[in-house]
């Protein structure tokens, strides 16, 4: 047989009938004439279609953009930005007409994981909650005239956007801010505190004080202040040790101290303070050493103060 059927054809290809019919009309492939239409279906030449088969085949294989940033967490323009960067390592390949794709193999997949996938151990990486491209931070509130609360979300591809809670939808950021005229209801920066350790908590997110001491958060201390990453049923919390007011109508202090995993939390005459556990300090060791620690600290995607931590720990205890 010198021919395929239009539905052979894409099948061996891995495309639509639709796209069949348009590598048709590029060229790529031969359409056979039937000026009489005896045939029910449209045939291409069996020569074409193979070699456009072979070509395919000789591709280079792997993960698509889409599926990296689903199995790192990031949105699909973070990962065509670090490929641009060299700092995901991918091979263009062409796609559709006169288009390109990236494809990114396992041992590449594997190098970006280490660099670019943040730890359970590790404290969450601003681009985790933050979209710096539109200013925008995860469940911060913005509102309109249309719409009294909408609060900023990730869909499944791990776009920024809004989430309506009241009809339970979400909406494209530009669909939010053009259509619906959205509006942050604060501003969520202030200036970055000394550095002097972090508090952390983890909040469920289906408690009454969340979403009260996430807006007070982000308008009070500031997105510079605060690391957030997202868990399935819960939100784990960073924020800077310091002093900030607080009015005790916005929540009670006893609505978030069941949530506090390390550091200490008072309340005293409308101020906030947070205060770390941990302590600054500093001891000698032989550079070889510190090269070592450091190595291997590394290797485990951690800081040397908290490897060293873990290895201090796991002795004593």
């Amino acid at each position: 047989m010198e021919w395929y059927t239009q539905k052979e054809v894409a099948d061996l290809l891995g495309v639509s009938k639709a796209t069949v019919y348009h590598y048709g009309k590029q060229k790529k492939i031969i359409k056979i004439l039937d000026p009489h239409r005896l045939h029910k279906e449209a045939r291409y030449q069996k020569e074409e279609v193979d070699r456009l088969v072979y070509e395919k085949q000789s591709l280079p294989t792997g993960m698509s953009p889409n599926d990296v940033a689903k199995k790192l967490g990031l949105s699909v323009q973070s990962v065509y930005k670090y490929i641009q960067e060299g700092l995901i390592k991918a091979k263009a390949v062409p796609y559709g007409d006169e288009r390109i794709t990236y494809v990114i193999s396992e041992t590449a997949y594997q190098e970006a994981e280490k660099s670019l996938k943040p730890s359970e151990t590790q404290r969450p990486k601003k681009y985790e909650y933050y979209d710096s491209k539109n200013d925008i931070v995860l469940y911060q509130r913005f509102h309109s005239n249309k719409i009294p609360e909408a609060r900023v979300a990730r869909n499944e591809e791990n776009l920024f956007g809004f989430y309506l809670p009241n009809i339970q939808k979400w909406l494209t950021y530009e669909e939010g801010m053009k259509t619906y005229s959205l509006k942050s209801s604060y501003s969520i920066h202030q200036p970055t505190l000394d550095y002097k350790g972090y508090v952390e908590l983890q909040v469920p997110k289906n408690e009454v004080v969340f979403y009260p001491f996430i807006d007070y958060l982000y308008e009070i201390w500031g997105v510079e202040n605060i690391r957030l990453r997202e868990q399935s049923e819960t939100v784990l919390l960073y924020i800077r040790a310091g002093e900030k007011p607080l009015k005790s109508e916005v929540f009670g202090i006893a609505d978030i101290l069941p949530y506090l995993i390390n550091g200490e939390i008072h309340h005293q005459e409308g101020t906030l303070i947070l205060r770390s556990p941990y302590r600054k300090t500093s001891f000698e060791l032989p550079n070889e050493l510190l090269e070592t620690i450091s190595d291997l600290a590394e290797q485990e995607g951690i800081s040397i103060s908290r490897w060293v931590e873990q290895k201090l720990s796991s002795i004593i205890k």
